[in-house]
């Protein structure tokens, strides 16, 4: 776990299909239009890396495409390590993500319990950030693994009136209806990338998505493309 250098270490979840794209973070928001409308990828999406659905999270979380084979990022140097071996289903799971990245592959298992993983290049909408999806067996071992991960990273749980908009940290997500998608994560690394992962309860999956930057606008940039564009196909 833990959102290494490279694309970060949270893996994305098969997008759930609510036909919507997730709205707010649990107390990060009331659901409904995301806070970012106008950022990167627009409105609409679900916060804090929320995957999947019709539509992307909008107050905690932004999509996670992962490295591709040629472009595939370092693996991380935190929590989010790559154990050796393939996922099952991998073909299955790569047709799943998110359709704003075009460059997706089998990658090694992260070694924390998942049974598939995939890399990504980089987006086809700016800011354009890699991304590395990881699918797990059961909701225990998805919660977790998050778990695992933001505490090793050492992030707070974000108060009511915040999400990745205003700071880093991390919370649940919601869809605009006020139904739980998952958790998402936003943090700003020490290897100069900004970062935000998150899980799919419906889809059993974590993603992390990195793009370059070191400043809280360069999270909230990368948050706003989650919101538009980390939606799982499926």
């Amino acid at each position: 776990g833990g959102y290494g250098p490279p694309p970060g270490p949270w893996n994305p979840p098969a997008g759930p299909g609510y036909g919507e794209h997730p709205t707010r973070v649990g107390a990060f928001g009331v659901p409904g239009q995301p806070p970012y409308a106008g950022a990167p990828g627009g409105p609409g999406g679900p916060d804090w890396g929320a995957p999947g659905g019709s539509g992307a999270p909008s107050t905690t979380a932004s999509s996670s495409p992962g490295p591709s084979p040629s472009t595939a990022i370092p693996a991380p140097s935190g929590g989010f390590t790559a154990a050796p071996s393939g996922g099952a289903d991998v073909a299955g799971f790569v047709a799943q993500l998110p359709v704003d990245f075009d460059d997706c592959a089998d990658a090694p298992l992260a070694g924390d319990g998942d049974v598939a993983a995939a890399d990504c290049g980089a987006a086809l909408t700016q800011p354009g950030p890699e991304a590395a999806f990881y699918r797990y067996p059961d909701q225990d071992t998805l919660d977790s693994v998050f778990s695992a991960d933001v505490t090793e990273e050492g992030l707070a749980e974000f108060a009511v009136e915040d999400d990745c908009s205003t700071g880093t940290g991390y919370g649940e997500w919601t869809y605009s209806g006020g139904q739980r998608g998952g958790q998402v994560a936003c943090q700003i690394a020490t290897d100069g990338y900004v970062v935000v992962a998150w899980t799919d309860d419906q889809y059993l999956t974590e993603g992390v998505v990195r793009a370059l930057g070191t400043t809280q606008t360069e999270v909230s940039a990368l948050y706003d493309w989650w919101t538009a564009n980390s939606e799982y196909q499926g």
